[in-house]
């Protein structure tokens, strides 16, 4: 008997250590973002196509992205990202769910990051 339940015992501590589940919480890092420059230039600077991809499980939303230098001379198509200062609000703020991709491209005489700073995650 007491055989038994130092079996079970030891099989329960090798399946908590070993089960992490999918509820872990997703962060900014798990935002992908790739820039890539396009041929041609668009009114005289670089064209750039900036993909952001949710690599988590669970969906995100209200992403910030940071912009510095980006201002209203540069052309954003289509309005991927809002432009309220440093900070920018990717796609409106609308949830990206998990391996979700937003694509957007700009012109500008140099290349923005566009690294995500914040997100609100819902993994219900």
């Amino acid at each position: 008997m007491e055989a038994k339940l130092v079996v079970i015992l030891a099989a329960c501590i090798l399946l908590s250590f070993s089960n992490k589940g999918d509820a872990q919480p997703c962060t900014p890092s798990d935002l992908l973002v790739n820039q890539t420059t396009m041929p041609g230039e668009v009114g005289g600077r670089p064209h750039y196509l900036v993909t952001v991809e949710n690599r988590c499980v669970c969906t995100q939303l209200g992403v910030k992205l940071a912009c510095a230098g980006l201002n209203s001379t540069v052309t954003v198509e289509p309005a991927g990202v809002g432009r309220p200062g440093a900070l920018c609000t990717l796609n409106g703020g609308q949830p990206m769910h998990a391996n979700e991709t937003v694509l957007f491209a700009y012109a500008s005489s140099a290349k923005i990051s566009f690294r995500p700073v914040s997100s609100y995650v819902d993994c219900s």
